[in-house]
């Protein structure tokens, strides 16, 4: 799990938790990207989350559903900079 992927997506419900995806638990495959599960407490997963951090600061996120419908997405160019939503 990466911090700064974490720290892309903010989770304003202290009911759901953010878990590394089955396939980012097992090896990641690329280092730029993540995926993680936006779980309840009982373990079931309401949605997940795409996030990329490039070295040149480019950085964001996709929020789906657990139908893999877009819920938001953002981005930023810089690192540190607040997201702009597009």
């Amino acid at each position: 799990m990466n911090a700064r992927h974490l720290e892309l997506f903010p989770l304003n419900d202290p009911q759901i938790t953010i878990q590394p995806h089955e396939t980012e638990a097992e090896s990641p495959a690329d280092d730029s990207k993540s995926t993680f599960d936006l779980c309840r407490d009982d373990g079931e997963v309401v949605g997940y989350v795409k996030t990329w951090v490039h070295d040149d600061g480019f950085a964001g996120f996709v929020h789906f559903d657990p139908e893999g419908n877009v819920v938001d997405w953002q981005v930023c160019s810089k690192p540190g900079m607040d997201l702009s939503i597009n």
